[in-house]
């Protein structure tokens, strides 16, 4: 790792000395000058904003009479940011004669230095930015002119923003409309409106449109006289083919009376001018789903004796679509009240829809268990006894134990069992583990059903349960062998870390992923058997390898630092090595400087976006080599670098000097 000299501008600001740095940003050597430019502005303070002013003084005066280049500019475009930081309102007057046609900086170098001073002013707040960004925008904006309108903080811009919003729109139509947005102003809502409703938009143009009229703190429209006609548009656009689209048409809807009731209307006639499901109907439905997901997320705002009994005959039409149902259901559980507990337990009958009942059911604020208990008990429908029986897991009913053992029995029916088997291991009910495992030995039974009994055991975790499970890790059935493998997580013992490793390597790349997540859970005892499958990870598919990457970041300790190094720095996917430089650069353990440090060393340029994690990282170890790295890191950016790399390397710099100050002021 290179050195560098006492007097770098790096070495300069982990000191603190403004005045060294201010003699660099006032000398002549391009690229010291503009680091020591950029690093005033992090330190802020009268010294370094006057700094940075007498840079931006000389600079307006030298490039009249001299021509500049690429690194030349850059101490100027930096000096001139950073007063944009430090909000320097002195910069005013110095900042627009830099645009003045005398200068002698290239036309190539004349847009760069525009857009800072630009920038600059927006950020200072000065009415000279807003007009430099209206004047670009009446010509030939691009992508980076739209992008500053996001700055804008003068809300009289909006109305010749709108002026200009045709401007814009051909090139980057989307994002000049979250740009208009982005002021929140009820200004924009017409033309919002327009660009939604239009035929010639694109879907992502009417999203964006849609979403800027979401985004508005007041409704527009509310009290204006054409407010049915806008109440048409929005309904027009529930009719739109993009559920997207569809939702936020709803949202809109929801914040009037009449757009409510149009809603409200959709309940009523799910397939519009169609009296059933049919293809043609498809974008009714979904306006229907859509008004259902706006009561589930705003029930005040309707009330529950109109739309309840609609929602009810939804959800318990056998002939309905299965998710408008589940949208009915999800609706209703919202409401509350006897009448939508008692639809949704009629629901539990339906076997289309029956988890989906139950799931809302569990969800209540007070889930009818006497009723649930009593529909197990019962023995009639074998449908709503097993929706019973899912509720009352999900709802985490103790008082259901006895039951649920009961419906064990291999007489009842098998739906019926394996809801019973899947609540027992919710409810982590410990004497079901005989019983579970009993199903696990006996080799009539289903595979399905013993995969349910396998997961089950892992949740209940019983200790006399591991010899079944271990026996599911080597079944024939993959779907056992899957849940075998997502069980022995819940069973931290050197025999069930021994299997996980063997079912790490299996053909099926779900059971193997799992395995590697279940040693996660046990975590540091799994740790020398997650270090023993690094070597064998090069081979296996790029899910398998991300799994023990995250597997390992659970673990604590040296070896899995060591292990984590390894994939970061050999020959594995470059997703896999990214998730372990990641995880490197959370840890807190100091033996990760060295796999950090090998990182940078030998995976290319030092600008590559992965550099700058773990370059942040370095910043926050206490050790001399991370802090030269981090220093080299810095002094090795360019002109050419990119922005985000530059300004974590600044920032990188900062958290070193912080964290010095700190320590020498204890």
């Amino acid at each position: 790792m290179r050195g560098a000299p006492p007097s770098s501008p790096a070495r300069l600001r982990l000191v603190g000395d403004v005045d060294g740095l201010a003699r660099i940003a006032l000398g002549r050597e391009a690229t010291p000058a503009a680091q020591a430019a950029a690093l005033l502005s992090d330190m802020g303070g009268l010294d370094a904003a006057n700094a940075l002013l007498m840079c931006v003084r000389r600079h307006g005066r030298r490039c009249r009479v001299e021509s500049y280049d690429d690194e030349q500019l850059w101490p100027l475009l930096e000096a001139v940011r950073g007063l944009g930081r430090l909000r320097e309102h002195r910069a005013v007057p110095l900042l627009l004669p830099l645009l003045d046609p005398g200068t002698m900086i290239p036309d190539y170098l004349t847009y760069r230095l525009e857009t800072a001073v630009i920038r600059t002013l927006l950020a200072i707040g000065a009415p000279e930015g807003t007009d430099l960004l209206l004047a670009r925008l009446a010509g030939a904006p691009d992508s980076a002119d739209i992008d500053l309108v996001h700055e804008l903080r003068d809300p009289e811009a909006v109305v010749p923003l709108l002026a200009l919003l045709w401007n814009m729109l051909p090139g980057y139509p989307v994002q000049a409309v979250r740009a208009l947005g982005s002021f929140r102003d009820a200004r924009t809502g017409p033309a919002m409106l327009y660009l939604a409703s239009s035929t010639g938009s694109t879907r992502e143009l009417r999203r964006a449109a849609l979403q800027a009229l979401v985004d508005l703190p007041d409704v527009p429209w509310a009290t204006t006289r054409n407010n049915l006609g806008i109440s048409a548009l929005l309904w027009r656009l529930t009719q739109d083919p993009d559920r997207e689209t569809v939702w936020l048409a709803a949202v809109l809807h929801s914040r009037t009376e009449d757009g409510r009731q149009t809603l409200v209307s959709r309940l009523r006639h799910p397939h519009s001018a169609h009296d059933r499901a049919v293809p043609e109907s498809l974008p009714s439905e979904t306006a229907c789903m859509m008004a259902c997901a706006v009561i589930r997320e705003k029930p005040d705002l309707f009330d529950a004796a109109e739309v309840g009994p609609l929602l009810s005959r939804l959800l318990l039409a056998r002939e309905e679509p299965r998710p408008l149902r589940q949208a009915a259901a999800e609706a209703l559980g919202s409401l509350g009240g006897q009448a939508a507990t008692a639809a949704l337990l009629d629901a539990l009958g339906h076997d289309r829809i029956a988890d989906s009942a139950a799931d809302v059911l569990a969800r209540l604020p007070a889930p009818p268990e006497q009723r649930l208990l009593e529909l197990l008990a019962g023995s009639g429908d074998p449908v709503r006894r097993r929706g019973a029986a899912v509720a009352l897991g999900l709802a985490r009913s103790t008082a259901a134990a006895p039951l649920l053992l009961a419906a064990l029995d291999r007489a009842g029916p098998r739906p019926l069992r394996a809801a019973a088997t899947d609540a027992l291991g919710l409810l982590g009910h410990r004497p079901a583990a005989e019983p579970l495992g009993a199903i696990l030995t006996d080799p009539a039974e289903a595979p399905g059903l013993q995969a349910r009994a396998v997961r089950a055991l892992g949740r209940i975790g019983v200790p006399e349960s591991l010899t079944a499970v271990s026996a599911a890790a080597r079944a024939p059935s993959e779907a056992v062998r899957l849940r075998a493998a997502e069980a022995l997580g819940g069973f931290p013992t050197d025999e069930a870390v021994r299997l996980l490793g063997h079912l790490a390597g299996d053909p099926d790349a779900d059971i193997a992923c799992a395995a590697l997540s279940a040693l996660g859970r046990i975590g540091t005892p799994a740790v020398r058997e997650l270090t023993a499958l690094v070597e064998r990870a090069p081979g296996q598919r790029a899910p398998a390898q991300r799994e023990l990457v995250q597997a390992l970041s659970r673990c604590a300790g040296a070896e899995a630092v060591t292990a984590l190094g390894r994939v970061a720095t050999g020959p594995f996917e470059a997703a896999a090595r990214a998730a372990a430089v990641d995880a490197l650069a959370d840890r807190p353990e100091p033996e990760r400087l060295g796999p950090l440090l090998r990182f940078l060393d030998g995976n290319g340029p030092a600008r590559m976006p992965r550099h700058v994690d773990v370059v942040g990282a370095l910043a926050r170890i206490d050790d001399d080599l991370a802090v030269e790295s981090v220093v080299a890191y810095f002094e090795s950016q360019s002109f050419f670098t990119a922005q985000h790399s530059w300004d974590e390397a600044r920032k990188s710099l900062t958290t070193l000097a912080t964290r010095r100050l700190r320590d020498s002021t204890l």
